[in-house]
């Protein structure tokens, strides 16, 4: 077979054909799942008994997880928002495949179709074409992804094609035979095995899910409209943090999810202290006056009137939010040329917050003003 033919013959999950059964992910759900879900409660009912062992294997075959989806697949590898240590990437690696959600490659692939192709027939999970495909329906309803045209620079990772090659070995290793050790080594294999590994990992998978279909359906959509992505505080409780969706779908490259510091998000926390024992380094962010603009784009499209003073208090904050704007580039620009310790920086620095207090005033005035257009027409009433 010659590559171009090879080329041919490879895969992508999308939401482009008819339900087709593919088997592999139709025999996992049908029989881990179902394990998971009535193992443990059918060995306590048989009089196993609960101890704080098992529990301690859940949780920390959970936080595993976490590091491999959430953290891994997801942040670092599908989106870029920052970079791994070589022992990030292990465990990123062998997290990933303790939870039974695919290699690596074939996550991250599927993962940015969805991106570039959001709510169209060529992303996997496209939300439009109903809540339980989106859930599960895409992967025993599609075939699996081998095309990885789209991950390039995975590819080159050597760790990474290896575990996408020998991922059976990965798989058995890291998501039955550690929960099954760790409950030899602490005296209850079975309910070790049973709660740390077979329950931990239908409920980690199903909640994992929520986010291509409940995080599409349910919750806000602040930063932008023309989005089915919205925001879950629910949400971002059961799916690790991964419920502040509408801001990801906006802002994909921010290493948070949930941008505000009380915002639900370990995977968020994870990397950030991560940087502080050297697995994790170069966090992408957001700049904040960005999040102010989607913000403020979303609300223009709330109101119901063009009166004058609206129309007032809308410049004003535009203007605000440029100068601010314009003095965050500049003092950017000169810290990277001088420093933070010249003259010209401190005077930059005091401007810039000055610029920025002026802005929280006009945006404070623009929320107030826009309440009182809204209610305009129902007092006319």
């Amino acid at each position: 077979m010659t590559k171009t033919e090879a080329a041919q013959t490879k895969s992508v999950s999308d939401s482009t054909r008819k339900f087709s059964p593919n088997w592999l992910p139709i025999f996992y759900f049908g029989f881990v799942h179902t394990l998971g879900l009535l193992a443990w409660p059918t060995y306590l009912l048989l009089g196993g008994g609960i101890h704080w062992q098992e529990f301690a294997i859940f949780f920390f075959m959970f936080f595993m997880g976490i590091i491999g989806i959430n953290v891994g697949y997801h942040r670092a590898c599908s989106h870029l928002s920052f970079k791994m240590s070589s022992l990030m990437r292990f465990l990123v690696l062998f997290g990933g495949a303790s939870v039974a959600e695919g290699t690596l490659l074939v996550w991250c692939s599927d993962h940015r179709r969805h991106h570039k192709f959001q709510d169209t027939e060529k992303d996997p999970y496209n939300i439009n074409r109903g809540f339980w495909w989106a859930h599960m329906g895409w992967m025993i309803g599609s075939p699996s992804t081998t095309d990885f045209s789209n991950c390039p620079d995975l590819v080159r990772d050597p760790w990474i094609r290896h575990q996408n090659k020998y991922y059976g070995l990965w798989l058995v290793v890291s998501c039955f035979l550690l929960p099954l050790g760790l409950g030899f080594l602490l005296g209850r294999p079975i309910a070790g095995f049973l709660l740390g590994g077979l329950m931990r990992l239908f409920l980690f998978n199903q909640f994992t899910f929520l986010i291509n279909s409940y995080a599409h359906y349910f919750g806000r959509r602040p930063y932008s409209t023309e989005l089915t992505a919205r925001d879950s505080l629910i949400c971002a409780i059961f799916a690790h943090g991964e419920g502040w969706h509408n801001f990801h779908h906006k802002f994909p490259f921010d290493f948070r999810n949930g941008h505000r510091f009380f915002h639900y998000d370990p995977a968020k926390w994870i990397i950030y202290f991560g940087q502080f024992v050297g697995l994790t380094s170069r966090l992408k962010t957001t700049p904040v006056q960005e999040i102010y603009r989607a913000r403020i784009q979303t609300h223009r499209q709330k109101v119901v009137t063009e009166c004058a003073h609206v129309k007032t208090m809308s410049e004003a904050l535009d203007a605000a939010l440029e100068q601010w704007t314009s003095l965050g580039l500049e003092w950017t620009r000169l810290k990277a040329e001088f420093g933070r310790k010249s003259a010209q920086m401190k005077i930059l620095s005091q401007q810039s917050k000055t610029a920025r207090q002026e802005f929280k005033v006009a945006y404070a005035t623009w929320k107030q003003s826009l309440k009182a257009a809204q209610a305009a027409p129902f007092r006319a009433g």
